[in-house]
């Protein structure tokens, strides 16, 4: 007759093999169920759920979420929020009761005089974004800075010019993010005493980011290190003046484009900038790629090179790890492989909409990786490129595969730390 063994009695590495075949769902409803296997739960996951995005974590029922948050809130420091409130999951009360280590929280879709009561709970809170849905915040900038003194980094979105104002009360921000219009003179008000600010985020600028406002920046703000915003009617070379500059993300109009490479080039940012993302991707001539190529610290580079004269001057960049040339319709083959031979810790590279790009870059990209002294595999987006959607599976087998990831569709962003950028495809009707 068949041994009958009860799942209590398994060994402790035999009942986590059983946990880790199961779905997250599955080892909750465990989980509820006794001491043994909530023990188990636990030390599955005791490195897991540091970061949290609630649209992502595909738990169904709020019993589960509570399951989940009980056992497991104490450890998620970030925390995405995207339900909206006609959601059957209303998650703000059970985050404010049980994840009382969070330090950064993204509402994104609830309606804020709904959600303000339990933010306001959350007191371990760092770091704070809200876009003010449906516009109903009461006076929701004033009470973070009462109840939520360890704020350093805040992201407003959608709230008006008055609340705004709340804002020049933070004057230990590190980290700023405004994504409305003010005023010129409110803007100055709001930022020139904000001494520690290493992060400035903006929308459209264009109203209140004037030439005085971006010198008054540079001077004022003397560790900023991250900068990004869109239109502007600042004189752009003012930018070399930031000292500290590691990021930079901005329109240049088609007229300040040579003058400000070249400033960016002959100043300091030549050795220390290591983002630079150009938005409106319009063309960049070869006098211009020559200027930007002598920024030999970047890692992450967004344009658009004409030609393959521009792309030979890039490939001079030595340490570039993200580049997205999509849309770049004009250039070849043979300096876009050199690029990648010269980069060994490039691991992502979007040539989307480069019609010249056919099956022999595969094969130069895959020779190139496969002499790289540091295995660093890198992810390629080649939509609406020449290159045939089977090249990898007609390769001979000594081909290096595993280290390219190729794609045809468009990319969903770049990422390196805190650092995103969407990378979507953008095309000028003006370009020509």
């Amino acid at each position: 007759m068949a041994r009958i063994t009860s799942i209590l009695d398994l060994e402790p590495s035999c009942l986590l093999f059983i946990f880790k075949l199961l779905s997250l769902e599955d080892q909750l409803h465990l989980a509820r169920c006794c001491r043994l296997f909530r023990d188990a739960f636990l030390h599955l996951h005791r490195h897991h759920f540091q970061h949290v995005i609630d649209r992502d974590t595909n738990l169904r029922t709020l019993e589960d979420w509570h399951t989940f948050l009980w056992l497991c809130g104490a450890r998620i420091r970030s925390l995405q929020s995207y339900f909206d409130d006609d959601h059957p999951l209303q998650l703000l009360p059970l985050i404010s009761r049980h994840c009382y280590r969070l330090e950064r929280i993204s509402i994104h879709n609830a309606t804020v005089a709904r959600a303000q009561p339990y933010l306001l709970r959350m007191s371990s809170l760092r770091s704070v974004h809200v876009r003010n849905y449906k516009s109903t915040s009461k006076d929701l900038v004033r009470a973070i800075r009462i109840h939520l003194p360890q704020v350093t980094s805040l992201s407003l979105e959608s709230f008006d010019r008055r609340e705004l104002q709340e804002v020049r009360h933070f004057s230990e921000l590190v980290e700023l993010g405004l994504y409305d219009e003010v005023t010129t003179s409110e803007f100055a008000l709001i930022v020139k005493n904000m001494r520690n600010l290493r992060t400035l985020q903006l929308g459209n600028a264009k109203r209140f980011l004037v030439s005085s406002n971006l010198r008054m920046l540079a001077s004022n703000c003397r560790q900023l290190e991250k900068l990004s915003f869109q239109d502007c009617d600042a004189d752009l070379l003012v930018l070399p003046q930031f000292s500290n500059l590691r990021y930079l993300q901005i329109y240049c109009p088609e007229e300040l484009k040579t003058r400000f490479f070249k400033a960016l080039a002959r100043s300091q940012c030549s050795t220390q900038l290591e983002y630079l993302i150009l938005h409106r991707k319009r063309w960049i001539s070869e006098e211009q790629a020559q200027h930007i190529s002598a920024l030999r610290s970047l890692r992450w580079l967004v344009c658009k090179p004409r030609d393959d004269l521009c792309v030979r001057h890039l490939a001079e960049l030595r340490h570039l790890e993200c580049l997205s040339v999509q849309a770049a319709r004009e250039i070849g083959e043979f300096q876009l492989s050199l690029l990648v031979a010269n980069n060994e810790q490039l691991r992502y590279l979007n040539i989307c909409y480069c019609l010249g790009i056919t099956d022999a870059f595969i094969l130069d990209t895959l020779g190139s990786l496969g002499r790289r002294a540091v295995h660093q595999p890198m992810e390629l987006f080649a939509a609406a490129t020449d290159i045939r959607h089977d090249i990898m599976e007609r390769l001979p087998s000594e081909y290096p595969r595993k280290m390219l990831c190729l794609n045809f569709e468009c990319s969903e962003g770049m990422t390196s730390g805190d650092h995103f950028y969407a990378d979507e495809p953008e095309f000028d009707r003006q370009a020509v």
